[in-house]
């Protein structure tokens, strides 16, 4: 049994996926996790460009799936398929496959962590060329107006493209306006809202608590659903820059958005504010067979 499951997806990416799984396997105590890359429907010859790679490696399993499920749909299938023949994990990491690891002991970090003190681990997120940590994605709950405020700029694509596209600067003038900011104080695990989805760690005890994996919808609304399941059954969510990975983001979708990457973000971000905020109810899971509180699978479909 792996004490570390790690679960990616790959859509059209596979020489980003290439540059993830080489990253992985110069880590210390590589050989210990059990890695999962997902081929997400890609049919574009990512499954026969994988092949040879995850042969090489005793740990690595692929997963192909003949249609596109989505991010965490993805990731919830590969999910439910590990646990029907293996026990549960201490930590699961969902991921984007353009992360890239620099720190050889981040492994041997995490193990460190204590499943029971973090339901969820934000880590230091990386983003190339910025140099800016993406976490947290959202320190506290977003209020009224902030939820407005994101709703006007999903409203029209043209919005959207011009938000997306001034995102970059925005974020460099925060960083440097946080100049003054403590050393010390940077690098300190605080509790947050909303972790961000390029890289998610989850420990045992989320799916103890009643935590799953929402895959009710397509893309884009990774952050919210994890921040507010935690919210309700009161389960931590930790911002740990001791915990570190690089991100070369939008290798697939593009850093601009296209219409059909509007759509997803949209529809995602109703689905959030619809289930989570307009009309939230009590999270409820039903375990699966197998050993953690799981949510069914959607047959709904990552880009």
């Amino acid at each position: 049994m792996s004490d570390i499951l790690i679960i990616t997806v790959n859509y059209k990416g596979a020489d980003a996926t290439e540059r993830f799984l080489k990253s992985a396997s110069e880590l210390d105590g590589w050989d210990e996790p059990h890695l999962i890359v997902v081929e997400n429907g890609s049919q574009d010859g990512s499954a026969e460009k994988l092949q040879p790679l995850i042969g090489e490696f005793a740990n690595v399993e692929l997963l192909e799936s003949e249609g596109n499920r989505g991010y965490f749909g993805a990731a919830q299938w590969a999910l439910q398929q590990y646990l029907a023949r293996a026990q549960k994990p201490d930590w699961v990491v969902i991921c984007n496959n353009d992360i890239v690891f620099d720190d050889p002991q981040f492994l041997a970090k995490l193990r460190q962590r204590d499943t029971a003190c973090a339901q969820v681990i934000a880590p230091a997120i990386i983003a190339r060329p910025t140099g800016i940590d993406c976490n947290p994605f959202m320190r506290t709950r977003p209020s009224r107006f902030k939820l407005l405020r994101c709703q006007f700029w999903q409203s029209n694509y043209y919005l959207m493209w011009f938000k997306q596209w001034l995102s970059p600067y925005v974020r460099t003038a925060r960083h440097r306006l946080n100049f003054w900011r403590p050393m010390s104080l940077a690098a300190t695990r605080t509790d947050v809202y909303a972790p961000h989805g390029a890289f998610l760690i989850f420990s045992q005890s989320y799916f103890e608590a009643g935590g799953y994996i929402d895959d009710g919808f397509f893309l884009y609304a990774e952050e919210f659903s994890v921040a507010e399941i935690c919210r309700q059954l009161q389960l931590r969510v930790v911002h740990d820059p001791g915990l570190q990975v690089w991100h070369n983001a939008h290798q697939v979708t593009g850093r601009m958005c296209n219409r059909t990457t509007f759509e997803y973000g949209r529809r995602g971000f109703n689905y959030a504010l619809r289930k989570y905020f307009l009309e939230p109810k009590p999270v409820k899971s039903s375990p699966p067979p197998g050993n953690a509180a799981i949510a069914p699978a959607d047959t709904s479909a990552q880009d």
